[in-house]
């Protein structure tokens, strides 16, 4: 699934709980596991790195440790480059009073600009976590299909309860329907036909990729892209989250126009697997 687990740490509060849950990931996926630490480098901050890292649990042989100065996002993504990384993790913590999850701007720029895929662990302060309610977004792209695929592979590694499949759709024409003061009733309708259209394709591209063995939920929510994903995961109780998005799919103006991933990057529901 995955061959080489990158970790970006700090001394931050939880740079501990980090290191213990990419230990369990690279164990679970029998990977390579790189610790990555971005900063100036003496002896104090040398022994607190391995202090930390023998209190997560890891000892010598499970781990190479890569430690360069510059600006942090820029330098992960080069150390992911560069030693071939195929799953960074980063962490993301809970914002008060609101409860809701956020990232900082480096985590952001990981999440758009990484080459690979990236696994966001919300919250991950003193505890392990795990994986039982398992949600992610279809969209029927190559990518995305190896993003589901990944997903239940993880699912089934993890004894997950369950796997849901999301599939969010727009009816063609319907929003100019309903601006244009059109029939109620046809326009629900409508809704309700392309609804059941939705329904059809999804269940035939599950048992098309033959996901047994996993209690499996299919959903499709009608509504804006990303929006209703977002909306979903977060109220179902989902643990993780995922999404298949090309290296190249962000740009400058999707930050400007609200793109639809932007809508899940802004808060986090959950914990996100962007799969690349």
């Amino acid at each position: 699934m995955f061959k080489k687990i990158g970790l970006a740490v700090t001394f931050s509060p939880n740079g501990l709980s980090l290191l213990k849950n990419a230990r369990i990931l690279a164990q679970l996926f029998e990977a390579e596991l790189v610790v990555i630490h971005v900063g100036e480098k003496d002896s104090d901050k040398e022994i607190k790195m391995n202090e930390m890292i023998l209190e997560s649990g890891l000892k010598e042989g499970d781990y190479s440790l890569v430690w360069q100065s510059g600006e942090p996002a820029d330098t992960i993504i080069d150390v992911c480059i560069k030693e071939k990384i195929d799953l960074l993790v980063s962490g993301a913590l809970e914002k008060e009073p609101l409860l809701k999850y956020y990232t900082g701007s480096v985590a952001r720029t990981l999440m758009r600009a990484a080459s690979c895929s990236v696994l966001v662990l919300v919250n991950p302060e003193n505890k392990i976590i795990k994986f039982n309610k398992i949600c992610v977004g279809v969209d029927y792209t190559p990518l995305n299909e190896i993003a589901v695929k990944r997903a239940y592979k993880l699912a089934q590694l993890e004894n997950a309860e369950e796997l849901i499949l999301v599939r969010e759709f727009q009816v063609p024409g319907l929003a100019i329907t309903i601006s244009d003061g059109g029939n109620t009733e046809e326009t629900e309708a409508r809704r309700l036909i392309w609804q059941k259209e939705e329904e059809m394709k999804l269940k035939l591209f599950a048992e098309e990729l033959n996901l047994t063995g996993i209690k499996l939920q299919l959903v499709c929510r009608y509504g804006k892209e990303g929006w209703e994903l977002k909306q979903y995961a977060q109220q179902s109780g989902c643990d993780l989250l995922v999404i298949a998005l090309p290296s190249n799919k962000l740009k400058f103006f999707d930050r400007i126009f609200k793109h639809d991933i932007e809508f899940i990057f802004s808060q986090l529901p959950c914990s996100l697997l962007i799969i690349r």
